[in-house]
């Protein structure tokens, strides 16, 4: 006997930003717009409201732009919650809002989102593990410092030529600290990745 297939009559889009979530909730043939500030309150509030507004959270779709910044901290929350969270792809979703005939930049805003999500019931989001996650903040923070030893190194040729020993010698000593620091980032990246590989039974990431 073949499954029921689950009739979705409920899609919610969010617009993130650093400090506030735009959502939109798309039900019964109601428009409902919700503000919310971007941490575990303001999760939780959204998931209050939409429980207000009888819409239950398990299993409730969910669109956002995961390409954006800010976004994956809500999308992990939510996701923790029950809701299916789906990435609304750039591509796919600026042609559907082209598709609208919607002006350019539309596909950001949370209607758009949730009108997407209905009518494309995009795949769910799977969210990355912890340790994928730590080994991104390592990599960030090895482009950081690579970033900022690079322009140390750009002025420090300059120091010399002014006759600016003392500063020369100074940031000659930060860049050698620098370096060493950039040694334990690549070990520590080196030790998640081989960890990884012998997890997944693969190759982990090469060094940026």
């Amino acid at each position: 006997m073949a499954h029921a297939i689950k009739q979705e009559t409920a899609f919610v889009g969010i617009e993130t930003g650093k400090l506030l979530l735009k959502a939109v909730l798309l039900s019964g043939g109601e428009v409902l717009c919700k503000v919310l500030e971007n941490d575990l309150a303001g999760y939780r509030w959204l998931r209050s409201w939409l429980q207000r507004n009888d819409v239950p959270v398990m299993g409730l779709r969910v669109c956002l732009r995961l390409d954006m910044p800010y976004s994956e901290a809500p999308a992990r929350a939510l996701a923790e919650m029950g809701m299916l969270l789906c990435d609304a792809e750039p591509g796919p979703l600026e042609a559907y809002a082209r598709g609208c005939g919607l002006p350019d930049g539309a596909a950001r805003g949370a209607v758009v989102l949730a009108q997407y999500c209905a009518a494309a019931r995009p795949a769910p989001w799977t969210p990355p593990s912890p340790a994928h996650v730590e080994l991104r903040l390592w990599l960030r923070r090895l482009r950081a410092v690579r970033q900022l030893r690079k322009q140390e190194m750009a002025c420090l040729d300059g120091h010399l030529h002014a006759g600016q020993i003392a500063l020369h010698q100074l940031l000659r000593q930060q860049i050698a600290c620098m370096d060493a620091q950039i040694r334990q980032y690549e070990a520590a990246i080196l030790d998640h990745s081989t960890c990884g590989a012998s997890l997944a039974g693969g190759g982990g990431p090469g060094l940026p």
